[in-house]
């Protein structure tokens, strides 16, 4: 099972080559009321969008774009009733960037809503309800693990270091129960950290699980005790996801709901994740046992090491160099 796996993740890596560091920082919309009829919008794109590939932000009828000035455009309605929706139109590909929408108006009333990668019309609800909150976050907690190749990349390292089922299982929870206390702490500002430094210590993070592979030494810490590697360096990939958590921000009133939507969001992709590597890699062993003719030959695991270490390494200087 171990050698399928290997397989498997050789064909993960070099689908991870072309990811960016910042796959999933959301596309993020500010609409402040500044008069009974009239709003403020701002956008913000994520770096991978180039700059002929970024959308353009606008208001449905009734409402209309009064004028703009640089980033920020403003926004006249002929009443005093809410803009019924904003809209994006993508002169390129829509990407894997989920939207954020913060909604502030006169009243102080204020709300956050987060919709899926590619939405082009943002419809503005009267009011926010509780599963509304849950399930925007639960699907940007989603957005976020399947959009970060990092990440994903790190537990596939996980698992070819704990090879059984049982010592996946107990490594993956390790690594959950981390990133879970630091997503939750820096998401309530009890722990604050450099964005840019976070992303370039989680790349080396992945070398340095890589190089633990590509040794083979079972003596070392990170093989005998796996799943209290896996918790700490957790701690360093939830200040990642806490780095997109806050571009998107909590809205006020329910920031338990939506901080455990997030978190079960990752989690649930994260299980999706290796479930589904686990069943590929079963769907491999029994290929390489029906049809290849030396399966003691199937090569060892640096075969998955070093892709893995050398995309990480790119993924290291790249961050190192846009601090």
């Amino acid at each position: 099972m171990t050698r399928a796996i290997q397989l498997c993740t050789l064909l993960l890596a070099l689908l991870a080559v072309p990811s960016h560091a910042h796959d999933a920082l959301p596309i993020a919309l500010s609409l402040d009321q500044t008069g009974e009829r009239e709003y403020s919008l701002r956008a913000r794109f994520p770096p991978t969008f180039a700059d002929d590939e970024t959308p353009q932000s606008g208001v449905a009828a009734p409402c209309e774009i009064h004028r703009q000035r640089a980033t920020t455009q403003v926004i006249q309605c002929p009443d005093a009733s809410t803009p019924p929706a904003l809209t994006l139109t993508y002169p390129g590909p829509a990407g894997n960037a989920p939207i954020l929408l913060r909604l502030s108006y006169v009243d102080g009333q204020r709300q956050t809503l987060v919709s899926p990668a590619g939405t082009s019309r943002i419809a503005l609800p009267d009011r926010q309800t509780r599963s509304g909150v849950f399930s925007g976050y639960f699907r940007s907690g989603l957005s976020h693990i399947f959009g970060g190749a990092d990440h994903l990349l790190f537990l596939v390292c996980l698992m070819l270091i704990a090879q059984r089922p049982v010592r996946i299982a107990w490594t993956v929870t390790g690594f959950t129960l981390g990133h879970a206390l630091t997503i939750s702490l820096a998401a309530l500002g009890l722990a604050m950290v450099d964005a840019g430094a976070v992303e370039v210590l989680i790349a080396l993070s992945i070398v340095f699980a890589a190089a633990e592979i590509a040794r083979g030494r079972k003596d070392s810490l990170t093989w005998r005790k796996p799943s209290l590697v896996a918790a700490l360096f957790g701690l360093l990939h939830g200040l990642g996801f806490a780095g997109a958590l806050n571009e998107i921000g909590l809205p006020q009133g329910e920031v338990p709901v939506a901080l455990l939507a997030f978190n079960l969001g990752i989690e649930t992709g994260q299980l999706a994740f290796v479930a589904a590597l686990m069943l590929l890699a079963g769907a491999a062993h029994w290929l390489a046992l029906h049809f290849w003719p030396s399966p003691e030959r199937i090569p060892a695991p640096a075969l998955a090491a070093w892709p893995i270490g050398i995309i990480a390494s790119l993924w290291f200087f790249a961050r190192l160099h846009a601090l």
